[in-house]
């Protein structure tokens, strides 16, 4: 009789587990891998998410941010979306013109949404929150100090100071630039800002005009740029097989004078102990320009096809709590997106005071859905120039047309 009533209990016990099994939410997270982050990280919020919310599996996809938008963009035309995404904030517009994108703000707790500093909500369409700032910063000029006297005040003095620290035989390069095709602009953007220029027109209404690459600041930029990789050989050679990633491992190494990048170079820097001394500035603008940076934010998105809402919603809380965003936040080296966090004692340093310093006259990437094919053809036209394929002027004109003809721009 014992055994039996043994044998029942343990049946009951296994198909009690087996329905609690097949019922356990799971709540996927389409997760970056900045630079600087740790997978340790992501293994370790994922252990103490699922260990604080039993019957919730948490499943973090870890994808390279060259690859994030079109691996995203493969898994919804498959059907596939992920609950949760951090995307670039400006990928909102395509993803809406998709009819994939759930507002996110009414599942957010109200805790959460007062402890966002609101001046990083770009991702509010027409008063709606769609995207969750999940970082934002300005990018910064990285500079040996132990190479230039000072920091260069204009482009102009910075490029003289580099063609006297430069050394090809030693291995030693004035400025580490980034040459090759990526999912992001950067490179020309920093020169582009702090000529005064911008990506595009702007019309009455304050919507997008026509490309504005071959105008007067956009040619400038990319000649100064073509100057400095073909006229006067301040960068690495070979200009255009390196990415971002190869171009921080160049002025980590110790082969660069000055690179540009977000404040996550300063934690790959502190993380390598590099031996060298290095400070950060602004970006230099250019002689009578005003000074400008890249202002980059990313978000966290929500799909309208997840069934998990509620789950990913309390995912979001307990990421955002200062334990978990403290640790993301220094790996990152953005500012804390969160008010708590402000003036916590490890954001007061001469990184973060720069960043924020240059907040003021920071530009950001276009909020458009044509975006990621402006970027391409812009990209294609900056290789095309690096490799003598064409002049500066064609090339941009080239640009602005077929961008001009993409977004029916007239």
């Amino acid at each position: 009789m014992k055994k039996s009533i043994w044998g029942i209990m343990l049946i009951v016990t296994l198909v009690i587990g087996l329905a609690f099994a097949a019922h356990a939410a799971k709540v996927r997270v389409m997760w970056a891998e900045y630079d600087g982050l740790t997978p340790e990280y992501a293994t370790n919020l994922q252990a103490a998410f699922e260990k604080a919310n039993p019957g919730t599996e948490l499943e973090i996809i870890s994808t390279p941010w060259n690859e994030f938008h079109d691996r995203l963009v493969t898994f919804i035309a498959g059907g596939n979306a992920p609950d949760l995404s951090v995307i670039g904030t400006r990928w909102i517009l395509e993803l809406m013109e998709m009819g994939v994108l759930e507002p996110i703000e009414q599942h957010l707790s109200k805790s959460l949404l007062d402890n966002i500093d609101p001046a990083l909500f770009e991702g509010k369409i027409k008063g709606v929150v769609y995207g969750l700032p999940v970082a934002a910063g300005t990018r910064l000029m990285y500079w040996r100090s132990d190479v230039l006297g000072k920091v260069p005040e204009t482009m102009q003095e910075m490029l003289t100071m580099l063609q006297k620290v430069t050394n090809p035989e030693k291995k030693f390069y004035g400025i580490a630039m980034t040459g090759q095709k990526y999912v992001e602009l950067t490179e020309y953007a920093y020169f582009l800002f702090a000529n005064g220029g911008y990506f595009f027109d702007f019309n009455k209404d304050g919507s997008y005009g026509k490309c504005a690459v071959n105008n007067e600041a956009g040619i400038g930029a990319l000649s100064f740029m073509n100057d400095m990789v073909n006229k006067y050989k301040v960068t690495q050679p070979g200009v255009t097989a390196y990415k971002r990633d190869e171009v921080q491992n160049l002025f980590i190494s110790g082969n660069a004078a000055i690179m540009m990048t977000g404040g996550f170079g300063a934690s790959l820097l502190n993380q390598t102990k590099v031996p060298f001394k290095w400070d950060v500035a602004p970006i230099p603008p250019f002689e009578g320009k005003p000074q400008s940076s890249l202002i980059v934010t990313d978000a966290m998105v929500m799909f309208k096809d997840s069934k998990v809402k509620a789950e990913a919603a309390k995912f979001l809380d307990f990421f955002y709590s200062d334990e978990w965003r403290l640790q993301f936040d220094k790996l990152v080296g953005f500012p804390p997106v969160t008010k708590s966090l402000a003036s916590n004692e490890f954001f007061q340093t001469p990184v973060y005071k720069v960043m924020v310093q240059q907040i003021a006259g920071a530009k950001p990437w276009p909020l458009m859905a044509e975006w990621p094919e402006c970027n391409d053809l812009i990209w294609d036209n900056i290789e095309a120039t690096f490799l003598g394929q064409k002049e500066v002027k064609q090339a941009m004109d080239d640009a602005a047309a077929a961008i001009d003809a993409l977004r029916a721009t007239k």
